[in-house]
């Protein structure tokens, strides 16, 4: 999987009209203000919160799609549809795979 499915700057960059300081906010944003934590999600799906889970992840997928950060946005687009009955499988792999491509682009965009 190359960087560019990671975070993908130059599309980002397109949808924000090129406005290099709109997209350190939102950069910024995502790190300091986007609050992802895989316990949290955890423990709404253990809970049977399923609708509040899917609120989360979707915040999040939101992020991942305005900065083109695709693997994680679709993982998120995978975990929602799971945690919105629309697809049926196993949660917790999908969890799994979300949590990794968040803590993949994080570092990314730290980087």
């Amino acid at each position: 999987m190359s960087d560019k499915h990671i975070f993908d700057r130059e599309s980002a960059l397109d949808l924000l009209g090129n406005d290099e300081e709109l997209l350190h906010i939102l950069i910024d944003s995502f790190i300091s203000e986007n609050k992802f934590e895989k316990p949290v999600l955890e423990n709404l799906i253990a809970s049977g919160k399923l609708s509040e889970a899917a609120s989360y992840v979707h915040a999040t997928k939101g992020a991942a799609r305005q900065l083109c950060m695709e693997k994680l946005k679709n993982s998120g687009q995978k975990l929602e549809d799971l945690l919105r009955g629309k697809t049926t499988g196993e949660t917790q792999p999908l969890v799994e795979e979300m949590w990794a491509d968040y803590t993949e682009a994080l570092a990314t965009l730290k980087a």
